[in-house]
């Protein structure tokens, strides 16, 4: 199947975990909002505050996706760094493929927003998307934009918070078992209107079926501005070892979210 990506993601010569990938035919969309909700107009900047999610200007109201598309984070933003889909080619993944996805698919289901946000999606269904990767001369991670009617993006937010409340671990089924252990919070970033930030560890089976189950460690920031959730991840070989998200990724793409403009 050409458009799905499975959660092992092979850069270079490491084999980098990135959870579920809600893409393509892989994913399965839930009863969650429309993907036909007419978008707005205009780069979407910070809300008043989640209690009021819905725009009352144009400048807030829902990136189409080829508003998201030219809202994202590019080399002019950030000297030195390569921005990129992820894959290669016409059959690359990056832009417009993320879905809804089911909740059952998680165990227990109340942890199911959280696998969702590893896989950059939620149980609603978006408006447009873009799926990059950054890298330079430290390393390698990974980031997702996609864009959902003001009061379902501040939904996926408040669901997540909850569910990292309370979740410590759950499995997953899709496209094949996976355990997520300690799962624990990590404090808000302070970025956009409001914002999560979290790791855990995954255990994977080995695809040859001849060694022991891969475990890596995944730390993840989840920010909303305006009605788009931006999902920034770092992956570590080593469950012992933490490997910070790039904050010049998240800072450079933050801003020209909020203000619709590329630095030059």
């Amino acid at each position: 199947m050409k458009n799905v990506v499975i959660r092992r993601w092979a850069v270079g010569t490491a084999g980098m975990v990135l959870g579920l990938g809600a893409v393509g035919c892989g994913a399965e969309k839930s009863g969650g909002s429309a993907g036909e909700h007419a978008a707005g107009t205009g780069i979407a900047v910070r809300t008043a505050s989640a209690a009021t999610p819905t725009p009352k200007s144009p400048a807030q109201r829902p990136l189409t996706q080829d508003q998201l598309e030219r809202a994202v984070v590019d080399e002019r933003d950030l000297p030195g760094w390569s921005i990129n889909r992820l894959g290669s080619g016409t059959d690359g993944f990056g832009d417009g493929t993320v879905s809804a996805l089911r909740e059952e698919g998680t165990r227990p289901v109340s942890c199911a927003p959280v696998g969702s946000a590893v896989a950059g999606a939620s149980k609603y269904t978006p408006l447009g998307s873009v799926t990059r990767t950054a890298q330079n001369k430290d390393g390698i991670s990974g980031f997702h934009l996609v864009s959902y009617r003001a009061a379902d993006a501040a939904r996926v937010m408040d669901e997540l918070r909850s569910a990292l409340a309370t979740c410590t671990a759950y499995t997953m089924k899709w496209p094949a078992d996976t355990t997520f252990e300690n799962l624990r919070s990590t404090g808000d970033p302070h970025q956009g209107d409001e914002g999560v930030s979290f790791r855990l560890d995954v255990v994977s089976p080995d695809p040859s079926g001849d060694s022991d189950p891969v475990r890596t460690l995944q730390s993840f920031q989840v920010i909303r501005s305006g009605s788009t959730v931006a999902v920034f991840d770092a992956v570590d070989m080593d469950a012992h070892r933490v490997k910070k998200i790039p904050a010049a990724v998240v800072t450079a793409q933050m801003k020209v979210l909020e203000s619709g403009d590329h630095r030059r």
